[in-house]
């Protein structure tokens, strides 16, 4: 994957305003993941819903072989933007060193009113 962070615009702090893709990878688009677990029960409070996101995310891209590094574009909709400092701390956990592209857009709710946050994906591999 090669970056593209050009200095004519302003940097990004904790992700890459483009991701470019070797040909011939394989392209795996993650439907939006929220905060229930496997039981189906929905976490309390962002942080947890948020740990919860990105754990069944990490879930869906370990069981297509890949990981977090494959992971190109995330968009991200949270239900309030006072949680926007809680998120990016639960998502700067998950993310580690990569720096995919990112949209953060607040909503006014989600399909179910107890979810506060939903993250979506795209990943590559060559």
């Amino acid at each position: 994957m090669k970056v593209h962070n050009p200095s004519s615009i302003f940097a990004a702090p904790s992700y890459s305003h483009g991701i470019e893709v070797p040909p011939n990878a394989r392209w795996l688009y993650i439907a939006g993941q929220v905060g229930a677990g496997a039981d189906g029960k929905t976490r309390a409070g962002v942080e947890a819903q948020t740990d919860q996101a990105w754990r069944n995310l990490k879930a869906v891209l370990a069981a297509a072989g890949m990981g977090m590094e494959n992971v190109v574009k995330i968009t991200t909709y949270l239900t309030d933007e006072n949680s926007i400092a809680a998120y990016r701390k639960g998502r700067a956990e998950h993310l580690g060193d990569c720096r995919p592209a990112s949209t953060l857009v607040i909503v006014k709710r989600l399909a179910d009113p107890a979810w506060l946050v939903e993250v979506e994906a795209v990943a590559a591999k060559a």
